[in-house]
């Protein structure tokens, strides 16, 4: 097994039941085998296509329609997530603040652009670039003198250079970054957040 797992997208995939049920059976075996302190990525992977294998299985169950937040939920879960961060030297605090400059980045260009709930942004925007902070901030035209581009990081066990999406996904799965990417992905969050501060209304 090597640091560069395999991105597969499962999504439009529409296998029955029993080839759901053998995916997840060969999943368990190949993640019996990966030792996670020495694959974090792959482990992130499988955990990835696991998630998309549970919302192939249950559909009417978990739903696939997204939860209409508006502008108003968005600016609280900003001031929530963002006012619930500790001393910032935790994992959990830098996914709230992952979380806490999603929500408000949206909110601010919902209001830019006369929406009202996140339901209405264009669903090829929304699932594409969802997590990605740095296309939501050049949508927001915010001046690269205040914010420059969002920064790539590194696992600390190796791999290719990530997208700053990526990073609430190492967070949520306790995988390490590199200290030195780390930092300056938190000093670019930072940076949004005081812009956000500002800005939303």
């Amino acid at each position: 097994m090597t640091a560069d797992f395999p991105n597969i997208d499962l999504s439009g995939v529409q296998p029955d039941l029993q080839t759901l049920k053998s995916f997840e059976q060969l999943l368990d075996y190949i993640e019996s085998t990966i030792d996670p302190s020495q694959e974090p990525a792959a482990i992130a992977s499988l955990y990835k296509l696991k998630n998309e294998i549970i919302t192939l299985k249950n559909p009417k169950k978990l739903g696939n329609g997204i939860i209409p937040a508006g502008v108003n939920e968005l600016r609280q879960a900003f001031y929530a997530h963002r006012n619930a961060i500790g001393d910032g030297k935790n994992i959990s605090d830098r996914l709230l603040l992952f979380y806490a400059v999603e929500c408000g980045l949206k909110s601010i260009w919902l209001k830019q652009n006369n929406l009202f709930k996140i339901n209405q942004i264009d669903k090829k925007l929304l699932s594409k670039y969802g997590h990605n902070l740095d296309r939501w901030a050049k949508e927001l035209k915010i001046d690269r003198k205040i914010l420059r581009n969002a920064p790539n990081f590194r696992l600390a066990r190796g791999g290719s250079s990530l997208d700053i999406e990526k990073a609430h996904q190492a967070w949520r799965y306790g995988i390490r970054m590199r200290s030195e990417d780390e930092k300056v992905v938190v000093e670019w969050l930072e940076s949004l957040c005081d812009w956000i501060k500002e800005n939303i209304k």
